[in-house]
């Protein structure tokens, strides 16, 4: 029958943005009309309405702009209503299944065929301009609709509320619409208890092969009161104009295990058009999962997701030029705003709800695990740019991380939260590779914004950033914070950073010919490399920095050379406060648009190595704040433009050639000092120290500083400074001059002290004062003034004259009586309580003597004296001794009580506990011979596959060659040559001589050490000779030389090391028949330069560069048997063999003044093996083959010596598994390119099987035959 309904003029539901009536609708029957005007619009449709769309026109305006203007279609309006209800028997059987179509909408569903589409197709009875209604609430059981493809309309509404639907069963199901000159809709609603879809779901799209009639618009409402399911097959595709929405009751997830796909595309041609999709999600009470959800089939795809509460995504793929915008609820959720009157008969035009762009509530999330983009080879200017646009409260993506397809012309990956936060936990990949590269002029861009609309965002990256070549990163937040090591040193990148408008948080950056942008910033290590490849090029701070600017650590490595010197430059800035700044030859810091630059702790030449080269540091004004600490010499080459401050510093001269380099300052200079005692000597703390004077050129005037004008002041006389006429000779007496660690310009001597006594006399050369020193007890308590020494210091120069050094007498004139010393008898009371330190205990003792039960100057007695008994337990339950004697080392031997004090006061516990542990695995690391001698062997490793295939390739003995002269000219048969003088001469020019030559081969080498506890690396390169001999007796010989470069990095990126190694030998095989006798020899050499660099003050003095010889040299002998097959193509070999390996180090020599510096460690092995292999080779054509070979390598005898390695009094004692077991496998072949020329290619893995450490390598060489 045929029924009238009241209708009013409605927005397209593809269109409108608000949410789809159907989700607000409490009664599925109820019109959907009402609610498409009734219902808060997303941000986005405030801002279409009042020209100010928020996000990018790539992203939320295009695909808002789209649904405006879609809003003002013709109004849908069914010329007839067909209703089915389920009868009496459908309600009684609830675990019985029915075929939904025959059994209900058969009867008023018409199917044909499409010949413009060549496809069948299905609609309403009468056309798709009727609709259809099925009132099936009171039915059970399952109902399963498989196979209604190209469902084209009128409308379906489907209400089977305790009933279960299954969608696709055995086939897929698709509903779509035809576009005509009504232009209609298709709404099909399915409002059922549970909802499983099995099979394909399509929305939208066009039938058959899409080369007909255009779809219009469908809407796809799919409401459960428990769940929505998809099967892990059951793919989800909506074409342009789909609309799907999906709701569930009572708190219950729908989960989408299969693919579901926005803007797929259907015939040939259609990615030259945009497609609008939307998925609306309001209504799920639950969390919303989707296992993989793609945008784009290589066209602008634009889709929205109107979400609810939290989203999930596994992963998420987005085409090149495609955008995803999803819309999360405000705060409260979405509101019904009633401006009509539903049962009004008149056509009302809808009423427009305009709001402006909100945020997500404070709980809204979206979390996405793997974030990736795809792209195809399309040029275009500008290239191309991805977009992820949303406005949750949290933007979450996981550690699958970002990846960036990138291709000619470059591509862009936009991730925008307008009013919340962004976390990404994995890395940043470019095509699919970590530290991926692009090239210039194709660049591939990552873009990160949060909080855009409330310039309140947060973005957090808690991995590792490698950024390639070319690789670029913007970040636009309000405050950002990089928790891992940002790398930039693949050259020429680009670190956007000026939109963080409060502050940028870096633990590491690596830069080279890096363009930073950045502004207020907290770095904790800044490491500056010179990209070796061109001249001159720099790392840029390309922005003001702004007045709030820090950098914990700076360390400029070492250049290649002078010709590619390069360093880090600052376009301007108020302020940089740099804690430690170590240079390095042929790497400059440029810091003179700066107006002040402050050195809080250490200035020095950095950890690479001795000064070799020249430095350049260049500062405007430049402040050496309180106890810092500054190196200087003819190495460092600072230049000082404007005003130099040496705020209660130290500043350290390096005598060179009997000079001082002179520090120059282009115009004011300040000296400020105070009255505070140096423990050490009971004299005032230096404020210039000038180490190994006595080298010094004598009678000469050395001048340490000069300026414009010099300004002294001592800070501790407070207001009556201005009145002190004696500054000057207070400023000399801080002015110290040493040999070997002695003062000889002061010699302080104090109370019962007689080894001050002998001190002086070392200082000054006065063999008297160290024979006798009890002669000179009249000087104790003074501090005797050497006048052998002259001293200027005015208002333009600091200098020093070193003459002839005087001698102490008993009417001595040049004596001053010790400053009070308010620490005497207790000598580190200062240290023993710091109020402000973070751990510090305020019941702790005052005072440092020996109580209870721990002796003074133990680390123990430390501990207790802080009120920290606890932590003693602590200490040893997670260190254990060796952990304990380390910090013993590191805080009392190496300093003193004080010195502990204060960093145990500064550190928790666990915090200790876990940097010597940490300390522990590096120092294990580096007394293991495995650690010092792995580049030898992965160089050898390399080595031994590439002479297996050298054996391989001449050992083809039983193949069919042309070896005769009658062969030869045989195989000439029937050829034509030119005109030659001799039949030998054609013979030479074109019979297959180089079948069993002498060769002349090439390999580059490649390999990796593959264990937990680090990243070890080795390139290079492999050359040698060989022949065959084909006498007396059948053999081959050969020798070889190799080079390899070597680089390690534990876990913590406290050790690294990198190696110069080189491996020599020679190899043989000999043939008896079908038997092989192998023989070979060799001899490796590695030079190894690493360095200890742990970030924690705990462990500082463990900070040092170091180096040592590794060595190493083998022989092996083995027999095999050959069993050929396949016309002699194939050999299988079995062999065994013996070998003997002798590895060793040298001790370590240490660049370190500390105590702690590296010593000892020599250490030698010498291991006895045993092996047994097969192998198989399948030689084709004349000259190429393949090849694999496996076996199994245990030792079964060793024996050496170790030299423990020294850090003061603490000592690492190298272990070695007693016999170790040895797994390898290795494979390769060579292919003919040209007569006379091969190309070779090989890979070997060898596993240790008792510690788990495998070895991997890799070579691709070139043969040349002769």
């Amino acid at each position: 029958m045929e029924i009238q309904q009241t209708h009013r003029k409605i927005n397209r539901p593809l269109v409108s943005l608000a949410l789809v009536g159907a989700l607000v609708s409490i009664t599925p029957q109820q019109s959907h009309a009402a609610f498409f005007t009734t219902v808060i619009i997303p941000a986005i449709v405030g801002g279409i309405a009042t020209g100010t769309a928020v996000g990018t026109v790539s992203g939320l305006l295009g695909w808002g702009l789209k649904q405006a203007e879609e809003a003002n279609k013709t109004p849908d309006k069914p010329e007839k209503v067909w209703r089915i209800q389920a009868g009496r028997g459908f309600n009684e059987f609830p675990n019985k299944e029915y075929d939904l179509y025959k059994s209900l909408l058969s009867s008023k569903i018409d199917g044909g065929w499409d010949w413009g589409n060549a496809a069948r197709h299905y609609w309403v009875k009468g056309g798709q301009w009727n609709k259809l209604e099925v009132d099936m609430k009171d039915a059970v059981g399952t109902y399963k609709l498989s196979g209604l493809r190209n469902y084209t309309g009128g409308d379906l509404d489907v209400n089977m509320q305790k009933a279960t639907l299954r969608l696709g069963q055995f086939n897929g199901n698709s509903f779509t619409s035809f576009k005509d000159s009504a232009d209609r809709t298709t709404r099909v609603d399915f409002n059922a208890k549970n909802i499983l879809i099995d099979n394909f779901l399509e929305i939208n799209n066009r039938v058959g092969s899409g080369a007909g009639r255009k779809a219009s618009s469908t809407v796809l409402t799919l409401q459960a009161s428990e769940g929505i399911t998809s099967d892990k097959n059951a793919e989800i595709s909506l074409y342009d104009g789909a609309t799907l929405n999906l709701a569930s009751s009572s708190n219950h997830s729908v989960d989408l295990y299969g693919k579901v796909w926005m803007g797929r595309l259907q015939y040939v041609g259609a990615y030259l058009a945009p497609s609008y999709s939307t998925i609306n999600t309001s209504k799920v009470q639950g969390e919303m999962n989707f296992r993989h959800l793609a945008v784009g089939d290589k066209n602008a795809a634009q889709a929205g997701i109107i979400a609810n509460k939290k989203t999930n995504i596994g992963v998420l793929d987005l085409w090149q030029s495609a955008g995803l915008n999803i819309i999360a609820p405000p705060e409260g959720g979405y509101e019904n705003k009633t401006k009509d009157t539903p049962a009004q008969k008149t056509e009302i035009q809808p009423t427009q709800v305009i709001d402006g762009p909100f945020a997500g509530g404070k709980d809204t999330v979206v979390n996405i695990f793997r974030l990736n983009t795809n792209a195809d080879g399309t040029i275009r200017v500008g290239g191309y740019k991805a977009s992820l646009t949303t406005n949750a409260a949290h933007l979450h993506i996981g550690e699958g991380g970002v990846n960036l397809s990138n291709q000619a012309s470059g591509r862009s990956l936009l991730v925008e939260n307008l009013t919340g936060n962004i976390t990404v936990e994995g890395a940043l990949r470019v095509n699919n590779q970590v530290g991926g590269s692009a090239v210039a002029g194709s660049s591939a861009n990552f873009e990160f914004k949060a909080g855009t609309d409330t310039n309140n965002g947060t973005a957090t990256f808690n991995n590792d950033i490698h950024l390639g070549k070319a690789v670029n990163l913007s970040v636009d937040a309000h405050t950002a914070y990089f928790n891992g090591w940002i790398t930039g040193n693949g050259g020429f990148n680009t670190l956007d950073f000026s939109g963080v408008t409060d502050k940028v948080n870096i633990n590491k950056l690596t830069t080279a010919s890096t363009n930073v942008a950045i502004k207020n910033f907290n770095i904790n290590e800044l490491l500056v490399k010179t990209n070796g490849i061109s001249v001159g090029e720099y790392t840029n701070f390309s922005e003001d920095i702004g007045s709030q600017s820090r950098i914990n650590t700076v360390r400029l490595e070492t250049g290649t050379r002078s010709i590619y010197s390069g360093g880090v430059k600052f376009k301007g800035g108020e302020k940089l406060v740099i804690n430690e700044l170590y240079y390095a030859p042929w790497n400059y810091f440029d810091a003179r648009n700066i107006k002040n630059v402050e050195i809080t702790n250490k200035l020095a030449f950095g950890p690479q190595g001795s000064p070799w080269g020249t430095a350049k540091l260049m500062f405007n004004n430049l402040t050496l704040g309180p106890n810092a600490v500054m190196d200087y010499s003819q190495f460092s080459n600072v230049t000082i433009q404007g005003n130099f401050i040496n705020n209660q510093g130290t500043i350290n001269y390096l005598v060179r050639g009997g000079n001082i380099e002179t520090l120059s300052v282009g115009n004011a200079a300040v000296m400020s000092f105070n009255n505070d005692i140096d423990s050490a000597t009971g004299f005032y703390k230096p404020l210039i120290k000038i180490n190994s004077a006595q080298d010094l050129i004598k009678n000469k005037e050395h001048v340490l500083l000069k300026a414009k004008i010099i300004g002294y002041d001592n800070v501790s006389l407070g207001t009556n400074r201005k009145r002190e006429t004696l500054i000057i000779e207070q400023f000399k007496e801080r002015l110290a001059l040493y040999n070997n660690n002695n003062r000889m310009d002061i010699c302080v001597v104090r109370k019962d002290n007689l080894n001050d006594i002998k001190a002086c006399g070392m200082a000054i050369g006065n063999q008297s004062m160290v024979n006798n020193p009890e002669n000179y007890k009249y000087l104790e308590g003074k501090a005797w003034k050497n006048t052998g020494i002259n001293k200027t210091a005015n208002n333009t120069t600091i200098a020093v004259n070193l003459g002839n050094n005087s001698a102490p007498t008993s009417s001595e004139s040049n004596t001053t009586n010790l400053p009070t010393n308010t620490t005497n008898k207790v000598r580190f009371a200062s240290y023993a309580l710091i109020k402000n330190a973070p751990f510090a205990h305020y019941s702790a003792t005052p005072n440092l003597v020996a109580i209870n039960k721990h002796d003074f100057g133990t680390i123990e007695s430390v501990f207790e004296l802080a009120n920290r008994s606890s932590d003693i337990d602590t200490l040893y339950a997670s260190s254990g001794t060796k952990g304990r004697d380390l910090l013993q080392t590191l805080l009392i031997d190496s300093h003193d009580a004080g010195y502990a004090r204060t960093m145990i006061d500064a550190t928790s516990a666990n915090e200790i506990t876990k940097q010597l542990n940490t300390a522990a695995d590096a120092l294990n690391n580096i007394a293991s011979l495995e650690h010092k001698t792995s580049g030898l062997q992965t160089l050898s490793l390399s080595n031994a596959m590439i002479l297996n295939s050298r054996l391989v390739n001449l050992s083809r003995r039983h193949t069919n060659n042309i070896d005769s002269f009658a062969q030869r000219l045989q195989a000439l048969k029937d050829q034509r040559f030119a005109s030659l003088e001799s039949a030998a001469e054609v013979l030479y020019q074109f019979a297959p001589k180089y079948e069993k030559p002498t060769n002349v081969w090439a390999n580059a080498i490649g390999g990796t050490s593959l264990n937990n506890g680090g990243n070890a690396s080795l390139y290079g390169t492999s050359a040698g000779v060989d022949a065959y001999l084909n006498g007396q007796v059948e053999a081959i010989v050969g020798g070889f030389g190799s080079y390899g470069y070597s680089s390690f990095s534990n876990q913590a990126n406290s050790l690294n090391s990198g190696a110069n190694n080189t491996n020599f030998g020679v190899y043989s095989r000999i043939f008896a028949n079908q038997h092989e006798f192998d023989f070979e020899a060799q001899g490796a050499l590695g030079s190894d330069q690493s360095s200890l660099n742990f970030k924690s003050t705990l462990l500082r003095d463990l900070n040092q560069s170091y180096n040592y010889l590794g060595y190493s040299a083998a022989t092996r002998a083995s027999y095999g048997y050959d069993f050929a097959f396949f016309r002699n193509a194939l050999v299988l070999k079995p062999s065994v063999g013996v070998s003997y390996n002798h590895l060793g180090s040298t001790n370590f020599k240490s660049n370190s003044a500390n105590q702690v510096a590296l010593k000892n460690g020599a250490s030698s092995q010498h291991l006895f093996n045993a092996s047994a292999n097969v192998e198989a080779r399948y030689y084709y054509g004349d000259t190429s083959y393949f090849y694999m070979n496996a076996g199994v390598l245990q030792e079964f005898a060793n024996f050496g010596s170790s030299n423990a390695v020294s850090l003061n009094t603490f000592k690492v004692n190298a272990t070695r598994n007693p016999l170790n077991t040895h797994a390898r496998v290795m494979m390769g072949g060579e292919l003919k390119l040209a007569k006379e020329v091969f190309l070779n290619l090989g890979f070997v893995y060898l596993h240790n099987l008792i510690s788990n450490i495998g070895h991997f390598a890799s070579n691709l060489g070139m043969r040349y035959s002769f």
